[in-house]
């Protein structure tokens, strides 16, 4: 007994060391953000999207409220509630758990949650591979550091951030363990299901592979197509032709869930707009900065031949959804064709794993060292404190009064900034809020044209929305007679700062 514990704590070390290493160093600048953030600022809990990480929340904040289906607060008009996403709605329910109003310290916990779960999933990857358990922490540390060159253009070629495609779009996983929780999540179920599906055998297990399948279309859809492309592929080249009906019924189970994300996001209008949105997509070139190095240190692993049928398999899967990265970069299919992409260093790195085992351990862990230079760099940026992961310490102080005091549904007419933070911490449905949402120029134009129109013209837009809750900075008098003029109906709920530089107010 005692000696299979000393060989189940054996095999279990290399994902217990590479836990301790990518979770010490990826909580570090959230954890001196949140507790030592520049006199008057509070940190917004991430450090990149801040506008799709408060997307994430408005949804998480519903379900702390109790709901399972949630409305689009960026759509100001009512609608039926209808779309689910299970990683969303356990953000809201351990918020809930830890007595409410915690979204940001629920969300960090499920991160490191995801993050523990990655590991565990890319360590049976490694020994499906056939990596043994020497070449298994050093291969763990090189998928879970490793990024690109994106390091050299931001530190010595005066690139920004967001034209460092590994530093900043999540091709790599350690920029969700940094900084998006959602990215971690997606990859992760992704990998777990690839790998139930490659494994199953007898209708329990299949079934259970299909769950998880289940689980990530309803956590994140553009990696559960991604699942479909690469086992549906994997089948047609793994399986004679009498066995394919048989490898593609697990996929034609996941039809009803594929419809429901059909109808989600291309005929309900309150959620069609996002598939419409055009994001913008970087120049091949930059892509050879990010992801180039990966991709030649793959090379030896995605070609060398196997003589065992897991390991080439399992191969054959990350080759796959390399190949299909490749042509997304090359053809760019739809206008969200960057989501696709989230996550594909894994299967590169993982490969390139693959290609050094042959050498000693050390050489892998010195490829993890060269390759981590992108997350070191990371961590440098994430360390110094920057405007836009920033708050003021009386936007947190408005936002914590609306949370109690704004109901379910309510219109709130607030400063962008202020906007965007109260669509994901708070009930109110802003005026302004994700750059996403439809008509946000419009609003824009128009909230602007409100700083030197007459109260009454003010007063019929804030009629016309039927808002509720209105945001003003500094103090415009109890009753908002500076702004809106004598006898508007709006009383003063509190004011922040002092002297006040933001004011409530609450329609009588």
């Amino acid at each position: 007994m005692q000696r299979g514990g000393a060989a189940l704590r054996r095999r279990r070390q290399p994902v217990v060391l590479a836990a301790l290493a990518v979770l010490g160093l990826s909580l570090t600048p959230w954890a001196i953000n949140a507790a030592y953030p520049p006199s008057g600022t509070a940190f917004v809990g991430t450090f990149y999207y801040v506008d799709d990480f408060y997307n994430y929340l408005s949804y998480a904040q519903q379900a702390e409220e109790g709901a399972f289906f949630f409305t689009n607060k960026a759509i100001l008009t009512d609608h039926a509630p209808a779309l689910v996403n299970l990683e969303w709605w356990m953000v809201g329910l351990l918020s809930r758990l830890m007595g409410g109003g915690r979204l940001l310290l629920a969300y960090r916990i499920l991160g490191v949650l995801a993050t523990l779960a990655f590991l565990l999933v890319a360590d049976l990857w490694l020994q499906r591979l056939g990596l043994g358990d020497g070449h298994r922490l050093p291969a763990l540390l090189l998928v879970g550091t490793g990024g690109g060159l994106g390091w050299l253009l931001f530190s010595f070629a005066g690139r920004g951030l967001t034209a460092c495609l590994d530093l900043f779009t999540g091709l790599f996983p350690f920029v969700g363990f940094l900084t998006n929780p959602h990215f971690t999540a997606g990859t992760t179920l992704l990998l777990l299901a690839l790998l139930l599906f490659e494994t199953a055998e007898g209708a329990r297990r299949v079934t259970f592979a299909t769950v998880v399948a289940l689980a990530l279309a309803l956590v994140r859809p553009y990696d559960f197509v991604l699942l479909v492309l690469i086992r549906g592929m994997a089948v047609v080249l793994l399986e004679p032709p009498r066995r394919w009906l048989v490898g593609f019924l697990p996929l034609l189970a996941l039809l009803p869930v594929a419809a429901y994300l059909y109808w989600l996001f291309y005929a309900n209008p309150a959620f069609a707009f996002y598939s419409g949105t055009v994001q913008s997509f970087p120049k091949a070139t930059a892509f050879l900065w990010a992801l180039g190095p990966a991709v030649v240190l793959a090379l030896p692993g995605a070609f060398t031949p196997s003589a065992e049928e897991g390991p080439r398999r399992a191969r054959l899967h990350l080759v796959l959804w390399a190949g299909f990265a490749a042509l997304v970069i090359a053809v760019r299919p739809v206008a969200f064709s960057l989501q696709f992409l989230v996550g594909v260093g894994f299967p590169l790195l993982a490969l390139g794993a693959l290609g050094l085992r042959r050498f000693a351990p050390a050489v892998t862990l010195v490829a993890a060292a060269v390759f981590a230079v992108t997350f070191a760099t990371a961590l440098r940026f994430m360390l110094t404190p920057r405007p836009f992961w920033l708050a003021g310490r009386e936007t947190m102080a408005l936002l914590e009064t609306l949370r109690t005091t704004c109901g379910k549904g309510d219109i709130l007419f607030a400063p962008g900034d202020v906007g965007l933070l109260a669509y994901g911490l708070t009930p109110c449905r802003p005026f302004l809020s994700h750059r996403i949402s439809p008509n946000y120029d419009g609003r824009l134009r128009q909230m602007e044209r409100l700083e030197t129109a007459a109260p009454a013209e003010r007063r019929t837009l804030l009629h016309t929305y039927r808002v509720r809750h209105l945001v003003l900075s500094g103090d415009a008098g109890p009753a908002a007679e500076a702004w809106l003029g004598a006898d508007a109906g709006w009383t003063r709920v509190s004011s922040f700062g002092t002297p006040a530089k933001l004011s409530l107010y609450t329609r009588r």
